[in-house]
């Protein structure tokens, strides 16, 4: 079981754990509060399987990160003509990636092959520098945008 089974699993605990007494105290009594009690757990699970619904599911999420990078291509073709570079994205949902953002697209220029550059798209489809490192303490970053 990954780290994404296992939150949904807690996600599903903590859920049943509110809805649950609410139903129990529900069926304990009568009139009036026994119907507020029914109510308030059938609105609370529309509400949880709304949330749920509205989740990005993992083919969505990567289907995103492909057309990301797909707009970046052309953007580092018309800002840094005539370059090469190599384009790699975060394994998403992968052992050992969760803490990076999967929507984040390292650029590493073949002439500053020292230096890494992150590109993100932005809800309006426009390409961001949001980050750049480099594996030596002085290293000059050539391609930060002016």
């Amino acid at each position: 079981m990954g780290p994404h089974e296992l939150i949904e699993w807690i996600l599903y605990g903590v859920f049943g754990l509110i809805v649950l007494p609410i139903v129990v105290f529900g069926f304990v009594k009568t009139g009036k509060k026994r119907m507020l009690a029914l109510m308030t757990a059938g609105v609370l699970c529309l509400m949880f399987g709304s949330f749920l619904m509205s989740q990005p599911d993992d083919e969505d999420i990567k289907a995103e990160i492909q057309e990301n990078v797909a707009a970046v291509k052309p953007y580092l073709a018309k800002e840094f003509p005539g370059e090469k570079w190599t384009i790699s994205t975060v394994p998403f949902q992968k052992e050992g990636y969760q803490h990076v953002n999967p929507y984040f697209i390292t650029v590493v220029f073949q002439n500053e092959p020292d230096a890494a550059y992150e590109y993100n798209v932005n809800r309006n489809g426009r390409v961001e520098l949001v980050g750049f490192s480099s594996k030596s303490d002085y290293h000059e970053f050539n391609h930060l945008e002016k």
